[in-house]
């Protein structure tokens, strides 16, 4: 899930209950808002959410000059009009896709080349 929080909201308490229940969170904080990608079973309450989305992981390290990572696993999802959420971290990128497109991109990738270890 994807969850929207205005950005002077103290999101503190929702970080502490998701670090100590979810397995895959990620933060994202500008002048406008804060995001915060969970686990299904651990979204925040009566905010804006979005989703069920299931999580592809590119896994690394990943160089930091290394460029076009993205672009390459972003591509085959554009191509089949397959809308895609990333968040990336030091070693790595989440692909966010839409539960129920998950099957296409997932064959999607798999023509691209790219292997997927588990579904």
């Amino acid at each position: 899930m994807i969850a929207r929080f205005d950005a002077a909201v103290d999101v503190t308490p929702v970080l502490a209950d998701l670090l100590r229940s979810t397995a895959l969170m990620s933060v994202t904080r500008t002048d406008q808002e804060i995001s915060i990608l969970c686990e299904v079973g651990a979204a925040p309450k009566d905010v804006e959410i979005d989703g069920p989305w299931r999580a592809l992981y590119a896994g690394g390290p990943i160089p930091f000059g290394l460029t076009g990572v993205v672009a390459g696993l972003v591509d085959p999802l554009a191509a089949i009009a397959c809308p895609v959420f990333v968040a990336s971290t030091f070693d790595g990128d989440v692909l966010l896709i839409p539960s129920d497109r998950h099957a296409d991109a997932v064959a999607a990738l798999l023509r691209a080349g790219h292997a997927i270890d588990r579904q």
